[in-house]
């Protein structure tokens, strides 16, 4: 074939000198490609030519096609013929094809397609009508992309088993034109499953009270999505939370029986099992999959319920394989296959060997690993079927982590794929509630990539690509904005995204004090003004709501640094009028009315701000959950307007009054420091003692089954009382108030951990301040007491013998009087970041935690 060469996509680029002009617009990239050397128009009207194909069929793709082509903004002009081929037909027929479409013909299988785009020829053969509409998607996006040269391509997907999994119980939940939406535009990127994470966001039949009011689907709805899904070769996977994380609904008065804890359903209540089947059955019938995921992944609880002495007289490997077993029964009663995260049997490795064969496990891990052996060999190794999950990491987060879910996509995708993982199963979660699914789309794009051509190349056109898709663009705005924004996650400040930033007050209650270490704010600065200026130049032609999303999390970043900035600046000011009031009271009052000013404008920006922000969440989710995600914006504005109504009163009393009132007053408590304050801790208690004995003797708990480092959720013991491990994140920039978390329990104490990872052996100061008869426990050992006749204030300094590794850091704080709050911090000379209660210091290579 003179002036064609047949090539695989794999090599590409690379064989045409990697230039952007012969780099197919298409994502996911195809499998094979023939570059051809001829021009050739792609006009928006197409007539097709059916060939095998029944006149249903044909009605269906034409008019995906006439939907397509009737929005593209700048159309190539004219008419062209295009065969659309049923393969098997026709024996001589389809041995032309695959002589054309070479080598990969053999790997078309039910999903792939042949597409032949020529002067003599323009074909889309296949299969299978999904097959046939996989071409359809291709060769929209050379249209809409411009594309203007002949080409030939054999296309066939990595997975079987594509799929996007949504959260929709952690606080946004999609409208059901949403979820049209988005079945719609994953579609075209050749996934072809979509499934959601459901705790009681759904409302059966059977038990029509557990769903909240505005935020629901119910099983109607779900069989319309089902229906629509089907429309695009696309099917919906049903889900529901079938063991832990039950806590909303046994939360309901009427549900709390059938809890094993607050957190768990009982397996052994007949209330809980008539509730999980009747439920489950009604699920499995809506969705239209062949699978359902029962889910039951951390079951942090599963030993320490009412049924623990139960559970250690069989173990909990058996009563947790117990459940599974029940809930195969039900799930298999539907006829479906069932799902399950695959976390649990991890821990208990004796659980697969307990459960029937057939059950495909979810195993995930949404960090960007150097191996991912640990999550995938023990399904492998006993030839179970397993699906690997990565993750678009939004948990706990101001805008989804893409550098660590773009890494982690491609990488356990293809450890998956080399050990016979089945299916991509992409994960989304909005664990902090406040996330728009248009900050997602990029994660999207890049797992539909991995998902359908895990071998390709083309990863330095990627996002020339997604832009073009995407947005109709090729100036990169969208990509760099996003990336540059990125670059926040290395700050000590903005460290991993994480939304604590967010979540922490603007001024201290009356009495309170803040502590702001501002010292990473002009690094940000110019991130984000870098980033502003990228986004500014996007300018999409479709999906806007993307590129308003990223613009939100940006100038959200910015007002936070302005905040921080000017708050600092009116305690200043604040206090330099208070110094000139009685002998220069004008200029005290210009002083005070410029601070009121720049509070005014900074509230005017929040408001705006949370108006832009309430519209775009009603463009993509129900009501529900919108009033709690809206409250840190309220509060903060509440904050801003009492402040300045404050500001002017003081300025209109100048030269009234002998002296300003205290800054405690006005809340303006703020001290900078350049200070690393640990600020994420976690918190048990509080525990009840005396005056001669006010802090438990033990470290962790006294039965020594809880008696270790804690995780999360974990629990403690005292006096035959169970308490529980809570993670904590200060709101006042490193004091740690626990009058206010636990209220005023006389003669109790409460203990602070977190653990710290250091790259070697070293001695170094650390300063704690809290009340007398505190207590440092540094790896097991006391390193630190404060006498409980101590009455000096201020920081107490003492030396802590780091190991290479993970140490560990127990703090008793008794009450010993008010303020019962404490401080800690390592010396300024060590650099300190964290995740959540997890510090690293001094890193060579930050450790980036995917919560």
């Amino acid at each position: 074939m003179i002036g064609k060469t047949l090539i695989p996509g794999l090599f590409f680029l690379l064989l045409l000198g990697a230039a952007r002009g012969n780099t197919l617009p298409v994502l996911p990239y195809p499998q094979q490609v023939t570059a051809d050397q001829g021009a050739l128009s792609y006009p928006a009207r197409l007539r097709f030519q059916s060939i095998g194909i029944n006149a249903p069929m044909t009605t269906r793709l034409t008019e995906h096609w006439n939907n397509f082509a009737a929005g593209l903004p700048h159309p190539v002009a004219g008419t062209a013929t295009v065969s659309l081929v049923l393969l098997g037909k026709n024996a001589q027929r389809d041995k032309d094809l695959q002589q054309k479409a070479g080598a990969g013909y053999q790997h078309i299988g039910q999903e792939g397609y042949v597409l032949i785009m020529n002067e003599k020829e323009r074909t889309i053969a296949a299969h299978t009508e999904a097959g046939l509409f996989y071409g359809l998607q291709t060769l929209k996006q050379l249209t809409r992309g411009g594309w203007n040269k002949t080409v030939s391509i054999t296309d066939w997907p990595a997975f079987a088993t594509r799929v996007i999994y949504d959260d929709i119980s952690r606080g946004p939940i999609s409208t059901v034109a949403y979820v049209k939406q988005q079945i719609e535009r994953m579609a075209e990127l050749k996934i072809n499953y979509l499934s959601f994470y459901i705790e009681h966001v759904v409302q059966p039949v059977s038990y029509p009270d557990f769903a909240p009011a505005n935020g629901k689907l119910t099983i109607a709805q779900i069989k319309e999505l089902s229906a629509h899904a089907a429309k695009y070769h696309m099917q919906l996977i049903g889900s529901f939370q079938s063991f832990g994380h039950f806590d909303k609904i046994l939360a309901l008065p009427q549900y709390r029986s059938m809890g094993e804890t607050n957190t768990l359903i009982s397996p052994l209540d007949p209330k809980a099992r008539e509730f999980l089947e009747k439920v489950i059955g009604e699920l499995c019938d809506a969705f239209s999959a062949p699978w359902f995921n029962v889910n039951c992944d951390e079951t942090f609880d599963l030993n320490k319920g009412r049924s623990k002495a139960y559970i250690d007289s069989i173990g909990p490997a058996r009563f947790y394989s117990d459940h599974m077993k029940f809930l195969y029964d039900v799930v298999t009663k539907h006829h479906k296959k069932m799902m399950m995260w695959g976390d649990i049997a991890l821990q208990y490795k004796e659980i697969p060997d307990m459960l029937p064969r057939d059950i495909i496990y979810l195993t995930w891990e949404y960090s960007d690993q150097p191996s991912y052996a640990r999550w995938i060999q023990p399904f492998a190794d006993r030839k179970l079927e397993f699906m690997v999950c990565p993750g678009i990491l939004n948990s706990y987060r101001l805008f989804p982590d893409m550098v660590m879910a773009k890494g982690n996509i491609a990488g356990f995708l293809a450890a998956g794929k080399q050990q016979g993982a089945t299916g991509a199963f992409t994960t989304i979660w909005d664990d902090g509630s406040t996330y728009l699914f248009s900050g997602d789309w990029y994660g999207v794009y890049a797992a539909a990539e991995k998902s359908w051509n895990i071998d390709t190349l083309q990863n330095d056109s990627f996002d020339s690509r997604y832009e073009i898709n995407a947005y109709g663009t090729r100036n990169g705005g969208y990509v760099k904005a996003l990336f540059k924004l990125m670059e926040l996650r290395g700050l000590k400040l903005t460290y991993n995204l994480n939304e604590l930033l967010w979540q922490q007050v603007l001024l201290p209650e009356k009495g309170k004090k803040m502590l702001l270490n501002n010292t990473s704010v002009p690094a940000a600065n110019a991130i984000l003004q870098e980033a502003s200026t990228h986004i500014s130049r996007a300018a999409p032609l479709w999906h806007k709501d993307d590129v308003h999303t990223l613009q939100h999390a940006i100038e959200q970043y910015q007002i936070i640094m302005d905040t921080r900035t000017t708050l600092v600046q009116t305690v200043k000011q604040y206090q330099e009028a208070q110094g000139m009031t009685a002998a220069r009271p004008q200029e005290s009052k210009v002083l005070l009315l410029a601070s009121a000013r720049g509070i005014h404008a900074l509230a005017s920006r929040y408001v705006a701000m949370k108006d832009r922000y309430r519209a775009a969440w009603k463009r993509e989710n129900q009501d529900y959950w919108l009033k709690e995600v809206l409250l840190p914006y309220d509060k903060k504005i509440a904050d801003l307007h009492q402040l300045e109504a404050a500001l002017l009163s003081a300025a209109a009393n100048t030269g009234k009054q002998a002296a300003l009132p205290p800054a405690d007053s006005l809340r303006l408590t703020i001290a900078e420091t350049r200070f690393s304050y640990f600020q994420n801790w976690m918190l048990t208690g509080p525990f009840p003692g005396n005056e001669n004995s006010p802090v438990p003797a033990f470290l962790y708990a006294e039965n020594n089954e809880y008696n270790k480092p804690p995780s999360p959720g974990d629990f403690t013991m005292y006096q035959g009382k169970t308490y529980r491990w809570h993670k904590f994140a200060t709101p006042n920039g490193g004091i740690i108030d626990l009058e206010e978390r636990f209220g005023k329990v006389a003669h109790s104490s409460a203990y602070a951990y977190c653990n710290i990872t250091a790259k070697e052996a070293a001695v170094s100061a650390s300063f704690l301040s809290a009340p007398a008869g505190a207590e440092v426990f540094f790896n097991g050992m006391q390193v630190m007491a404060i006498p409980g006749t101590d009455t000096m204030e201020g920081e107490k300094k003492y030396p802590l013998p780091f190991k290479a590794g993970i140490n560990h850091l127990l703090l008793k704080i008794p009450q010993g009087g008010s303020p019962w709050q404490f401080t800690f911090r390592l010396a300024a000379d060590i650099n300190v970041i964290n995740s959540k209660h997890k510090y690293q210091t001094n890193p060579q290579n930050k450790v980036y935690e995917a919560e």
